[in-house]
């Protein structure tokens, strides 16, 4: 009888043993997967068509809008939709954006301008595009302790190649004053080239004179610049700059030069203070 109770509590002991070594190693597996559930949220893509992507390392989706869906060569204005991995927006980031052509390996010396919206909107500024081509936004992220960058290829600009834009107007129509008044009316702009006339295939000068809308000289601006010939779909030859602080408001132009006949449009983008505004001259040359 006591032999009997023995070997039915024995049984009873392996039993349980081997249940409780059965159940707790698949315990052990679900742990982990519960964890990785809730560390990685789906990224979602917020607005129907925007530009969407995940930064390299994964810590933020970024949705690029872009004005009629599209890019041109020249200045352009886009905005910027940061989120984090729980798809949460991301405020009071820093973020440095550098237009890049893959296939020419370079980028633009206009630097873009980054002004938060709040809500995890940027809008990027002075998105300068040079040349025909297929360009892309390199862009940089720094979110407290967490950095990480993506890059986001853009629509095509224009097209390849030597490539005619667009028919010039009328050549008695096209405004060739070299005094305009900025695109928003902040400053009233003028120049004043070393070399009279404008000459082509020459490397010159010139002097920028940048005041306010009552004559009020602006120093201290920041001021960059970009040439065009809508018929022709480039720009500069070279890479001007503008240098000086300004002194009675005028700065001084270096490295210009104007690679053949024809019309151009030289754009200047001026930041001063909290005011940002453009200007662009007409120059028919011969």
């Amino acid at each position: 009888m006591k032999r009997g109770v023995v070997w039915l509590l024995s049984l009873v002991m392996v039993f349980w043993a081997g249940s409780a070594a059965a159940i707790h190693p698949q315990e052990e597996e679900k742990m982990p997967m519960q964890n990785e559930d809730k560390m990685h949220s789906p990224m979602t893509q917020h607005y129907e068509g925007s530009l969407f992507k995940v930064s390299e390392n994964g810590e933020f989706s970024v949705e690029v809008l872009l004005p009629d869906k599209k890019v041109e060569m020249g200045v352009n204005n886009v905005d910027l939709i940061i989120h984090d991995k729980q798809d949460k927006d991301v405020a009071g980031a820093v973020v440095t954006v550098e237009p890049w052509m893959p296939s020419m390996g370079h980028g633009v010396m206009e630097k873009p301008v980054v002004n938060e919206k709040g809500g995890g909107l940027y809008n990027i500024s002075n998105v300068v595009f040079s040349m025909t081509g297929d360009w892309e936004l390199k862009i940089r992220i720094i979110s407290g302790e967490t950095t990480d960058s993506v890059t986001v290829p853009m629509p095509p600009v224009g097209a390849m190649g030597h490539t005619h834009f667009m028919k010039a107007p009328d050549k008695s129509r096209i405004d060739t004053s070299t005094e305009v008044v900025s695109n928003q009316g902040h400053f009233k702009v003028s120049y004043q080239s070393a070399a009279s006339p404008v000459p082509v295939n020459q490397i010159h000068t010139w002097d920028l004179m940048v005041m306010l809308g009552d004559g009020k000289p602006v120093d201290g601006a920041k001021i960059t610049i970009l040439g065009d010939m809508p018929e022709h779909g480039h720009g500069f030859p070279t890479e001007p700059e503008v240098s000086g602080a300004g002194t009675a408001g005028k700065y001084l132009v270096e490295g210009l030069k104007f690679s053949m006949p024809g019309w151009w449009v030289v754009t200047f983008h001026i930041m001063a203070g909290d005011m940002m505004d453009q200007v662009s001259f007409n120059l028919l040359l011969k």
